[in-house]
Order: C-alpha cells, then sequence, then structure tokens
C-alpha cells in the first residue's frame, strides 16, 4: 500500500515512464537478493523477509503506475482495449508462471509443486528476470506522457491502411 502511495505522490514530478523504469529494476535487484540470501538469518530474523518485502513494495508500486498509463498513452477508446489485453496478459502469466515455477523446482506435479530450498534461487531469478522484462519494456517500448496533453482519439489514431492507400494512389 505505502508503494502505492508514494507512485501517487511523485508520478506527477517524475513521469509514469521513470517510475517504471526505476522500480522495474529495483524490484529485480530485491528478487535476486532475496533467492540468493534466503537461508540467511540476521538477528534472528530472516533476511529473506525483508527483501521480499522490499520488492514487494516497488512491485506494488510499479502496478499502481501501470494501469493508469495505458489511458493516458493511447487515450480512452485504444487504452480500455490495452488495459484489457495487460489483465489478460496478466491471467496468462498467473497460469504460466506458476507452471515455470514448478519446471524450475523440479516437480511432478504442475499443480501444487513442492518447493525445496535448491528450488528458491532458480525461482527468483525467473521472477526477478520478469520484473527485467518489465523494466526494458519501459525503457524501449515506452513514451513519457509526462507534461503533454491527452489528445482525444481521433486525433491519435493512426490513418486506417485503406486511407493511406487511397491518398497514396490519389497522389
Amino acid at each position: 500500500m505505502i508503494g502505492r502511495i508514494l507512485v501517487a505522490l511523485i508520478v506527477q514530478r517524475i513521469g509514469r515512464r521513470s517510475i517504471g523504469i526505476v522500480f522495474g529494476f529495483i524490484a529485480a535487484i530485491a528478487l535476486v537478493l532475496a533467492g540468493y540470501f534466503h537461508a540467511v538469518v540476521i538477528g534472528g530474523f530472516p533476511v529473506f523477509v525483508i527483501l521480499v518485502a522490499a520488492a514487494a513494495f516497488f512491485i506494488d508500486g510499479g502496478l499502481a503506475n501501470l494501469a493508469p498509463y495505458t489511458i493516458e498513452q493511447y487515450g480512452v477508446r485504444l487504452g480500455a482495449r490495452s488495459s484489457g489485453l495487460g489483465h489478460a496478459a496478466a491471467g496468462v502469466g498467473k497460469i504460466t508462471g506458476r507452471l515455470i515455477l514448478a519446471l524450475i523446482a523440479g516437480s511432478g506435479n504442475l499443480i501444487r509443486p513442492k518447493a525445496t530450498a535448491a528450488a528458491v534461487f532458480p525461482a527468483f531469478l525467473f521472477l526477478s528476470a520478469s520484473m527485467l522484462a518489465v523494466a526494458f519494456a519501459f525503457v524501449f517500448l515506452a513514451i513519457e506522457m509526462h507534461g503533454r496533453a491527452i489528445a482525444l482519439d481521433a486525433e491519435r489514431a493512426p490513418a486506417r491502411v485503406g486511407e493511406r492507400l487511397g491518398a497514396q494512389r490519389s497522389q
């Protein structure tokens, strides 16, 4: 919850693209460290818990940033479609992510895999790679909308293929 509040407070100052990049990379680092230090205990408290909480802070904050970004990026009409596509992809990820983690754990049971200590680090490497994919998507694909007015769909929508072909033929 604190990650979401922080994003709401700073997004207007630095922009959604920058937050997506920074939060994605920090979450990836926290996940790798959580997997690597999964068995370390300092003062009777597991370091794993601290690092997973840090990762959750940046992942949840990043998701709070991502939800309105699609509407800002594509306008209302296309934004609804892109947001729906994003939710569908998340649903597929909920299924395939568990299957991949089961394969990493080497479990014969893909529905309820049994986690082993040997599978913790590779599993967290996979989760970290997923967050790196999010960060790189913001780096290479995202357009910063900070400081720009949101255009109407008619102004933003690309010309239809038929309209472009008709304009080329008339020239």
